[in-house]
């Protein structure tokens, strides 16, 4: 049962734990970056800007990162990555102004860009064909899993310790991400040639295949927007509703426990019906979850909807990842997932943005509903214009 589940163990296994260690990192502290910030004193929408600088730090980071997998391999970028965001906890331990705060969430993104890129060029190397789906939602399954306990401890941990615990106990995850990269994961070496015949085989694969890559990649680029915006909006309007920091995050632990829960339902999806069938669901579950933010006026209520968007989140569950390596070229792939990753870095970017000038020009009920008209859009534009990507 557990082979079926997990093809290719030996090699999975070694992606699956730093991911885990890492993401915890990541969640303990990612859906309290704005409340601090607005501690810091920042207003509601620039703590929904600085919020997103996480995403710009990834998308900025993409397109060279393509270049140093290609030629230093994946083992090396991992642990690179690693160290950056250990560096960044550091940065934000010291933080005394919104200056420091902000380069922290910037380096933190890099580095993640650096983990990420590397994890999906050996996915993409090692584990083909039907089997790719159901790895890529155990990879989203292992984010899920530590979505569960990151913002329930954050929000333990930022109530009674204080930030800099919190950003402390983040850097140890990290750190212990980066041992395991460095002492479970095999050398891997370069690729051979030059990374301009990465590119030519990207670029070739955009011309047998412009319209399923462009509707796919607008669509997800809409799924990425929601999913940033979730993270951003619903702390941020459980912190108007007046909830302390523990309150918040048993609001976001709330939508992760449904989230991990149910995302071997993603996998059934993409096996039974497909990629598509699979990403609309989630696109539409999760603007459906984000649009009625507004109504929420109660803890119970903001909970509610927290656990609808991760209904709506977990028929999805590594759905971007199994797209992307289904449209990447099989020779030299590198080129193509980091440009894939540069506009989905933006994308994700572009989400808490726009829900800061929509609550800086119309106020803050008004962010919600754009966040999701961008995500509805998102999922007709799949719908009529993108193939099934599932390889039979």
């Amino acid at each position: 049962m557990l082979k079926a589940m997990i093809p290719n163990r030996r090699l999975l296994a070694p992606i699956l734990i730093p991911t885990i260690l890492i993401t915890i990192g990541m969640t303990l502290g990612n859906a309290f970056i704005p409340l601090y910030a607005r501690k810091l004193g920042a207003s509601m929408a620039t703590a929904a800007l600085v919020s997103s600088l996480f995403f710009l730090g990834q998308a900025a980071a993409d397109l060279p990162v393509g270049w140093l997998v290609h030629h230093f391999g994946e083992k090396r970028n991992m642990a690179g990555g690693g160290i950056l965001t250990v560096l960044a906890m550091v940065l934000r331990i010291a933080a005394t102004d919104m200056m420091m705060f902000t380069a922290s969430v910037i380096l933190f993104g890099v580095g993640i860009s650096l983990i990420w890129i590397a994890q999906m060029s050996w996915l993409k190397k090692e584990i083909g064909g039907r089997d790719r789906g159901h790895a890529m939602s155990m990879e989203g399954g292992a984010l899920r899993l530590a979505r569960i306990l990151g913002p329930l401890a954050g929000g333990f941990l930022a109530e009674n310790f204080g930030y800099r615990v919190l950003f402390g106990i983040q850097g140890i995850f990290c750190l212990s991400a980066v041992l395991v990269i460095l002492f479970a994961i095999p050398h891997t070496p370069g690729a051979e040639g030059s990374y301009a015949r990465s590119l030519e085989t990207a670029a070739a694969r955009w011309k047998s295949g412009r319209t399923t890559i462009l509707a796919a990649g607008v669509g997800l680029a809409g799924l990425m927007m929601l999913r940033a915006s979730r993270d951003i909006l619903i702390p941020l309007w459980g912190g108007e509703l007046g909830l302390n920091e523990a309150r918040i995050g048993i609001v976001m632990f709330t939508g992760a426990a449904v989230d991990t829960a149910l995302f071997w339902i993603s996998g059934i999806i993409m096996t039974r019906s497909g990629r598509k069938t699979a990403a609309i669901a989630c696109t539409t579950g999760l603007a459906l979850a984000i649009a009625l933010l507004p109504l929420a006026r109660s803890f119970p209520a903001l909970m509610l909807l927290s656990a609808l968007a991760g209904l709506g989140n977990a028929m999805g569950a590594g759905i971007n990842l199994a797209i992307s390596g289904d449209l990447a070229p099989g020779d030299s792939p590198v080129a193509f997932m980091s440009i894939w990753r540069f506009f989905m870095g933006f994308a994700g970017f572009g989400g808490p943005a726009l829900a800061a000038l929509m609550i800086g020009i119309a106020g803050n009920a008004s962010a919600p509903p754009v966040a999701a008209a961008t995500g509805f859009m998102g999922a007709l534009l799949m719908f009529f214009f993108m193939k099934d990507t599932t390889r039979k």
